[in-house]
């Protein structure tokens, strides 16, 4: 009696210490308990916006965890919702456990079902929320999520009807050089309004913007008519050419004044300071315009020979190639990566670098960055010269996920699809055979994760991960039209609108029980929410404390005081705008 009475007084001070601490590291404690310990409470999870006709439809029953079970039925109903009938009856198939989550899952194939309509999944007393199929189910969704842009522009004022978000013009100022450099002494001013703010705060980084632009510049080149004049409703709408591409001109402008007279491209616009509950025009310290970057050089020069060549029959087609080509010109200057970094450039900003968070190989060079540039300038202008340099360092790039850390996946993909210049055979078959390469791993994860999910790295911008992972696996569709790479790509959007652990989609006023507490200094300080938003996803490694460690997907908080979960950065839309038009064409 005794030793079972020490235990169980043993287990009282353990019990009171862990609240304590939770206590001391966060008030939210019910928050901080949720996002890290599994949820027991069954649900049909599904895909919240729908699924299109002819694709693959799977949804899953949360039943329980593991050690916590009940007895699950053998088929769900398939509900058509306008009339209340039942269309047909699902077998309902169960998984193993996802040793993750501890979740335990059955899955829910209606594939044959390709009527247009709004339904809903039910068993027993479950039933999922509604979602439609349909043909055109991701245009809305598109809209939201390429016109929050437009919400988010630096240096004008924003009057905004449909959203809501209002303030007067912002960062009027910026920018002032922080440190010295070969063509400014520090405290030079330099006209560097505009831009996107980024991260959920009001700072601007050229590599997320390089990445954004590129990527939604290549989408439009291959399906402009998915992106018309009058279809985000934004100021420059009416002038007879794309709001998509109004919207990237604007950034494409204020990258044009991050680039030095000899090419070079600085990093960032900061200050530096974080500042909390203020609205964008009451930011009104100093801002910095941070050190030059050959990384950065390099994105910015393969962006602008795409928007040289989407943009060729405007006047500003031949600035971006200019720019592009001095950003070149520079680089052959520079043979080895270059940054130009002092400590403490960070205290008011992030730094899109090398750190404990992120510790990808490809940050430790710049040939992925310079082989992006060499791609688009070759499939721009035709030189041969790039072409070479493609040839020439092909072996040495890897083919891993597009992002501003390696961005020389989307220069690949780029030259596979162009057909404005010659290819080069042998060039061609190494590039197919990376994707494949990349794609096969991907479909491993696929096939070992119960929520069918492609990427099993949760860090900062786990969303945008999986997002990416999805277009490879198009892609490698498209290469061998193997369907089981375009099964796994839906899978990478239904986790991301909803089929998840969670049963909630992790973009803004996108589903029926979409993330609702956006990390955002302009939320925070108006209360006005952004629509339309991709947040960052599960974060094992925990940088802003507010979730526990190493729990895989349950590492996540709907918690606007969860920056590393709950924020946005402007490359995290455009991964899943990207995503959703290369199902469309895929489907197609």
């Amino acid at each position: 009696m005794k030793f079972r009475l020490s235990n169980l007084v043993l287990s009282v001070v353990l019990l009171a210490a862990t609240i304590t601490l939770l206590l001391l590291l966060d008030s939210d404690v019910e928050t901080l308990l949720k996002a890290g310990i599994a949820n027991s409470k069954p649900a049909i999870v599904v895909n919240q916006v729908g699924y299109l006709p002819q694709s693959q439809k799977i949804a899953f029953f949360r039943y329980g965890i593991s050690g916590k079970t009940q007895n699950i039925p053998d088929t769900a109903e398939l509900i058509n919702q306008e009339s209340g009938e039942i269309v047909t009856a699902i077998p309902i198939e169960p998984q193993d456990i996802d040793y993750k989550t501890q979740d335990r899952t059955a899955k829910i194939d209606f594939s044959s079902i390709t009527q247009p309509g709004t339904y809903y999944l039910r068993t027993q007393k479950y039933q999922s929320v509604p979602f439609e199929i349909g043909q055109d189910i991701y245009q809305q969704p598109l809209i939201k999520l390429s016109r929050s842009y437009y919400t988010q522009r630096c240096g004008i004022a924003i009057q905004d009807p449909i959203t809501g978000i209002s303030h007067p013009p912002c960062h009027l100022q910026d920018g002032i050089i922080a440190h010295s450099d070969a063509e400014h002494p520090a405290a030079t001013k330099i006209n560097t309004v505009g831009g996107w703010h980024d991260g959920g705060s009001y700072n601007k980084y050229v590599a997320p913007a390089t990445a954004t632009i590129g990527r939604l510049l290549s989408v439009y080149e291959q399906n402009p008519e998915l992106f018309p004049d009058n279809q985000l409703d934004i100021p420059e709408s009416g002038n007879g050419r794309s709001d998509l591409l109004d919207e990237m001109e604007f950034g494409l402008e204020w990258l044009l004044k991050m680039q030095r007279q000899d090419g070079a491209v600085y990093r960032k616009v900061a200050g530096k300071k974080w500042l909390l509950d203020l609205a964008p025009d009451e930011d009104t310290q100093p801002r910095y315009i941070y050190g030059i970057s050959t990384p950065e050089t390099a994105k910015f020069a393969g962006v602008m020979a795409i928007a040289s060549r989407v943009y060729e029959d405007s006047e500003r087609s031949p600035v971006y190639l200019a720019a592009a080509n001095r950003a070149w010109q520079y680089l052959a200057t520079q043979p080895q990566m270059q940054i130009d970094w002092v400590k403490g450039d960070e205290s008011g900003s992030d730094s899109y670098l090398a750190d404990q968070f992120n510790l990808e190989s490809s940050l430790t060079i710049d040939l992925d960055d310079r082989f992006w540039a060499a791609a688009e300038l070759y499939i721009t202008t035709g030189i041969e010269d790039f072409a070479n340099y493609l040839q020439t360092n092909i072996e040495s790039v890897e083919y891993t996920l597009f992002e501003w850390k390696n961005p020389a996946p989307l220069g690949m993909v780029n030259y596979l699809r162009q057909n404005r210049q010659p290819v080069n055979s042998k060039l061609v078959e190494q590039i197919e055979a990376k994707i494949l390469q990349r794609a096969d791993v991907l479909l491993k994860k696929v096939e070992q994760s119960v929520y069918n999910l492609a990427n099993d790295r949760f860090v900062w911008g786990s969303n945008k991960i999986t997002a990416e992972e999805g277009i490879t696996l198009v892609a490698a569709y498209q290469l061998t039209q193997n369907t089981q790479y375009l099964d796994a790509a839906i899978a990478q959007l239904d986790y991301l609108l909803g089929r998840n652990h969670f049963n909630q989609t992790f973009i803004t006023d996108i589903g029926t029980h979409s993330v609702n507490n956006l990390s955002s200094l302009y939320s925070r300080a108006t209360g006005i929410k952004f629509p339309g938003l991709l947040v960052s996803g599960a974060n094992g490694n925990s940088p802003d404390g507010k979730v526990f460690r190493y729990k895989g997907q349950l590492s996540y908080a709907d918690d606007e005081l969860s920056f590393a979960t709950n924020g946005n950065a402007t490359d995290y839309n455009a991964a899943i705008i990207g995503l959703i038009v290369n199902l469309l064409m895929a489907n197609s």
